[in-house]
């Protein structure tokens, strides 16, 4: 298998990833979203898996060609909810010509794996409802809808 953990030596190649991310994300919600740059203090901590942060790459002849990012967190504070731990899938992007191969569904898995090594209780993630193809990755992959996130724009 071509995954691994991220390493500090990875970033520029996760950083242009994520150019391409915010690209395509600014481009189904533009009104919102605009194309950017990550962080790259946010980048080293991941890399550092510091804050309960991890870094999956996809790698072939040493070419990043898709990372997932997760982190591990627990339930909110609200009595309401029974105490759990959520590894929450912040990001996941495989490059445009490398797509359809299986590569975000090995990324899904391996984090899959981490979370159960981690003792997680689920795994969760947002999609933006215009990205469809992503959303039928996440339901083939077992992901079910839990909550929706609702927007109005004040004018």
């Amino acid at each position: 298998m071509n995954i691994r953990k991220a390493t500090s030596a990875d970033l520029p190649q996760i950083k242009a990833l994520y150019s391409l991310l915010f690209e395509q994300l600014a481009n189904y919600e533009p009104d919102y979203l605009q194309p950017a740059l990550q962080d790259e203090t946010f980048l080293r901590k991941v890399v550092a898996a510091e804050d309960n942060l991890v870094a999956f790459i996809y790698a072939i002849d040493g070419q990043v060609i898709g990372f997932a990012i997760a982190k591990l967190e627990e339930s909110p504070p609200y009595h309401c909810f029974i105490p759990l731990t959520c590894m929450y899938l912040m990001d996941i992007v495989v490059d445009e010509t490398s797509r359809g191969k299986g590569i975000g569904k090995a990324l899904i898995e391996r984090v899959k794996q981490w979370s159960k090594e981690q003792g997680a209780d689920y795994l969760e993630l947002s999609v933006l409802e215009k990205n469809t193809l992503a959303e039928a990755l996440y339901l083939r992959e077992g992901f079910e809808t839990f909550t929706k996130s609702m927007r109005m724009k004040i004018e």
